[in-house]
């Protein structure tokens, strides 16, 4: 691996990305397969990935940082990454595979941190020249009678529909399959090519909302709120009941449904815990941008813009699902724009100083929503080899921040769980509320 193609992505380049993604898939072990059959299929695949896209066994750097400059994030080449792949023996520390099935993968069994080496966002990493920053790791632990294989994906270098390609392609090299056409050449382009940016002639938008003072002096960074402290939990809604949601909200969107279902319904309990009647409650969610720039699919770059919605509490309260639905789709259209977002690209290409960008203004944690649906990763449908598909795909358990919520991978049979970070007076006002119990299944 000598030379890489520019693998800087423009809406990668943001300093708040600095830290990984993970995704983590549970598989059965059984006992006619042994451990080196396992390791051997694996060890084959990530080489057919690292041989086939180089840049994956490459390290990312924040190179030309600066006063009044965030640098840029870049992958090079890097013996100490070359291996993407890594196996550790988690017996004793993980719950048994039948455990972690039983218990539907509940938040507490999953412990991101004996998972990977990698930290996991909102937390970020100091690299070094002894400990580089891989863009990406494959880990393996073993636990009693199965296995957890974690990707952990640099987020300037890899969204979370890279971490779905990445899964699908090392699905395919485990079933002896050959790589599609465009996902080489797409991934292996450079990547400031992958599509244009204004001309010097074009008008740029305005995207003033968008904008925030500088965070590079360290002193400015908002501590952490006191009080009690967040933790995530997981509800299943079944395929029956997202159905019946998507009808009452007289949307074809699933996610349209049930964000704005899960914002109505914890915004009811947030103002019923003494949240005023005009206090702005919000709702951000993260947008893959690949079909509106014309990108293939197949691409494992940052094309994820966040956009957000605003309704009062009292609104939120006297609104029907519907509208709400509604209200949160024509804010998603606003960015269903290629010269919206070209624009973007342009003036975040064109800033210096690149943690002047916010996507989210006027954030806050008591009143937010901070949403990602994940919904669309198919990993339970693939079907890796010798390990067979799946049986549990989860977020693992990492720092906990308020508000924060993933809508995790579609299983095979529709049902979606959801993860959400809340205090623990929200979610006891969330579990008491009978809408939301009707809906959503406690897993915990």
């Amino acid at each position: 691996m000598e030379t890489l193609p520019d693998m800087q992505d423009v809406f990668g380049q943001l300093p708040r990305m600095k830290g990984y993604t993970h995704l983590v898939l549970c598989f059965a072990h059984p006992p006619s397969i042994s451990r080196e059959t396992i390791v051997q299929a694996l060890e084959a695949a990530a080489r057919r990935l690292t041989a086939t896209f180089p840049w994956l066994a490459g390290k990312v750097i924040n190179t030309g940082v600066g006063p009044g400059c965030t640098g840029a994030f870049i992958v090079e080449p890097c013996y100490q990454t070359e291996n993407i792949l890594r196996f550790q023996d988690r017996a004793d520390d993980c719950p048994s595979y039948e455990d972690i099935v039983r218990m539907n993968g509940a938040s507490d069994l999953l412990d991101g941190s004996l998972l990977s080496a990698e930290t996991s966002l909102p937390d970020s990493y100091t690299e070094t020249d002894t400990s580089p920053a891989p863009a990406l790791t494959l880990t393996v632990s073993w636990i009693r009678n199965g296995l957890l294989l974690n990707c952990a994906a640099q987020h300037n270098v890899l969204d979370m529909g890279g971490i779905d390609q990445i899964f699908g392609l090392l699905a395919t090299a485990l079933q002896g399959r050959e790589f599609g056409k465009t996902a080489i050449e797409i991934n292996n382009c450079d990547r400031l090519t992958v599509f244009p940016l204004l001309g010097p002639e074009e008008p740029k938008c305005d995207h003033g909302q968008m904008r925030r003072p500088s965070s590079l002096n360290p002193s400015l960074r908002s501590p952490p709120p006191p009080g009690p402290q967040p933790a995530f939990h997981h509800f299943r809604f079944s395929a029956a009941h997202l159905a019946d949601l998507t009808n009452l909200s007289a949307t074809p969107s699933t996610d349209d449904a049930l964000s704005a279902f899960v914002w109505k319904r914890l915004s009811a309990v947030r103002f019923s815990l003494g949240q005023l009647p005009d206090a702005v409650a919000g709702f951000s969610r993260a947008v893959d941008c690949r079909r509106t720039l014309g990108v293939p699919a197949e691409y494992m770059g940052v094309l994820v813009v966040k956009i957000f919605s605003t309704m009062t509490f009292k609104e939120l309260d006297n609104t029907h699902l519907a509208a709400v639905a509604a209200h949160l789709r024509r804010d998603v259209q606003r960015i269903r724009d290629r010269y919206f977002l070209r624009s973007l690209a342009t003036l975040i290409a064109e800033e210096p100083d690149k943690s002047t960008f916010n996507f989210v203004p006027g954030f806050r944690p008591d009143t937010w929503i901070n949403a990602s649906s994940w919904a669309s990763v198919g990993a339970y449908g693939l079907e890796f080899g010798v390990l067979g598909k799946p049986a549990v795909v989860r977020r693992p358990r990492s720092k906990p921040v308020q508000s924060l919520l993933y809508f995790l991978p579609r299983l095979e049979c529709g049902d979606i769980n959801v993860l959400l970070c809340l205090k623990e007076t929200e979610i006891q006002g969330l579990r008491s509320d009978a809408e939301w119990a009707h809906y959503a299944e406690y897993i915990g």
